[in-house]
């Protein structure tokens, strides 16, 4: 299995030593209190990065380390790196002794492929060695089209990943519920179809997974969920990895975030530059029927899958790369 760490941005990466450094919540005086009584929703987001680093370090205990750095925006157009930063990012990974993967962003208009290929083609210059996650049906494009041998190094990221992500009836170890009055099919054949319905992923279907071999993809980016996927045994012939512990849920161009400061732009931010407020704070969203805590970050919704996180790290789950998110990655 391979270990990568995923850091957004470059702020992000420079602070990578203390993301990684474990402490003992026990030796926090406030811990607990801040924790469990702070209406604070950041104070979540950093409860999170600590319980998570408890569950990377059974994975290296077991004699795994990180060998590949993701470094890049998934979800804002305004957040994405630029050439520079991304050279940068690069020659970190390779003092590292790391592989490098560029993650590209959904929901681009043309002014976001246009910083995309710019990013690219600083790749191009100092002749990176690259991986690219690929979000956005436009990327893929401008890569058949401009960047040919970057095909075979793709992964199939997971904005274009469709999951049931917002599972509000199944929990890890628990079947969905069944009403079975005036129903004739056994309970345990409608309780197993209605599991299979939510492990099922865009690349159960074999057209669509047949179009992405031929697109030219290697790799698969997936969230965890409680009720996992249903992965063929030759695993689609694809190499898969998990994002953890920061699923994502939802995105969208609009940014609830930044219109919490400025209502009267109506949270559409493609009329001036951004203030980038979502770097300063979350928001904490309270959804009915599920129990799970969502984190609004700018422009896209998440949780965490530390309810649910064993069974991936219990061998149960097959999988062959693991992306740790010290940080919500916007």
């Amino acid at each position: 299995m391979e270990l990568a760490i995923y850091f957004s941005n470059l702020k992000r990466l420079e602070q990578m030593d203390d993301a990684l450094r474990y402490i003992e919540t026990k030796n926090i005086s406030t811990y607990l209190f801040g924790t469990i009584f702070s209406l604070n929703p950041n104070l979540y987001d950093y409860s999170i990065n600590l319980s998570s680093l408890t569950w990377l370090r059974s994975v290296q205990d077991a004699g795994f380390d990180f060998s590949r750095l993701y470094f890049g925006q998934e979800f804002c157009q305004n957040l994405i790196p630029s050439p520079d930063e991304l050279e940068q990012a690069y020659y970190i990974s390779k003092q590292l002794g790391w592989n490098f993967t560029y993650v590209t962003n959904g929901y681009l208009t043309e002014e976001g492929h246009d910083k995309i290929r710019a990013n690219i083609e600083k790749m191009k210059e100092i002749r990176a060695n690259l991986e690219v996650v690929v979000n956005d049906w436009g990327t893929l494009n401008i890569i058949h089209n401009e960047y040919p041998q970057l095909m075979g190094h793709m992964v199939l990221g997971r904005v274009l990943n469709k999951q049931t992500r917002l599972n509000l009836f199944s929990h890890a170890g628990q079947m969905p519920p069944v009403h079975m009055s005036s129903i004739d099919t056994p309970e345990k054949d409608i309780r197993l179809a209605q599991l299979n319905a939510f492990r099922d992923i865009s690349l159960s279907n074999p057209d669509y997974l047949r179009e992405v071999k031929n697109w030219g993809f290697t790799n698969v980016d997936l969230d965890m969920t409680p009720q996992a996927v249903s992965r063929p045994e030759d695993g689609w012939g694809l190499f898969l990895g998990y994002y953890f512990p920061w699923n994502f849920i939802a995105a969208a161009r609009n940014c609830p975030t930044a219109g919490v400061l400025e209502p009267q732009r109506t949270f559409v931010m493609t009329d001036r530059p951004c203030g980038r407020v979502c770097q300063q704070y979350n928001c904490s969203k309270h959804m009915l029927q599920f129990e799970q805590a969502v984190m609004q970050r700018g422009t896209t919704l998440f949780c965490s899958s530390e309810d649910f996180i064993d069974q991936y790290f219990s061998g149960k789950i097959p999988y062959e790369r693991l992306i740790y998110e010290p940080y919500i990655p916007l």
